[in-house]
């Protein structure tokens, strides 16, 4: 064996190795990728279940949303101050999914949350008032796309009345 011989076959394990070393680090950026999706994922979780919270321990919040007369200055600001903080984080959701941390699935699963929070007539005034100051322009863009001809909904008034209201198929076991 030559010494030609011998670094032919030093070259060929050195090729190896990296061959070895690049497929190692593809599956540790794969398993980090997944990582930040699963977080992002988490987080999502954890931020909706804190408006939840929020909804579910805040009566003036709640009326707020189906309050027919004007709103007090102290109505006002929980309002204002709940749909920053919500429309905030559906601003971070987008961000995450243009940055790919997010698949468009689970994206369009949250972003739909806005038809709700901006779904009423006083809620919709803020965001066209003054709801939008601060959010990135493409997001506003994007959230004024977004309501373009939606309906608004009257998903808070069933909410504060589905146990008075008997839905004929439910009632008949249908």
């Amino acid at each position: 064996m030559t010494i030609g011989d011998i670094g032919s076959i030093a070259n060929l394990l050195a090729a190896l190795g990296v061959l070895a070393t690049l497929i190692y680090l593809s599956r540790q950026v794969r398993q980090g990728n997944a990582l930040a999706r699963s977080q992002a994922r988490q987080r999502m979780v954890e931020q909706t279940c804190e408006e939840l919270y929020v909804w579910k321990n805040d009566p003036v919040l709640r009326q707020c949303f189906t309050k027919k007369d004007a709103l007090s200055e102290n109505e006002h600001g929980v309002l204002h101050y709940f749909l920053v903080s919500a429309m905030r984080q559906r601003e971070w959701e987008w961000l995450q999914f243009k940055d790919g941390s997010i698949t468009q699935d689970v994206y369009q699963a949250y972003h739909g949350v806005i038809a709700l929070h901006l779904g009423v007539p006083r809620t919709r005034r803020w965001w066209q008032t003054v709801g939008r100051a601060g959010f990135d322009h493409d997001f506003v863009k994007e959230v004024d796309e977004f309501l373009v001809g939606r309906p608004l909904t009257d998903y808070y008034e069933k909410l504060i009345r589905f146990d008075l209201e008997v839905d004929p198929a439910l009632a008949s076991g249908a």
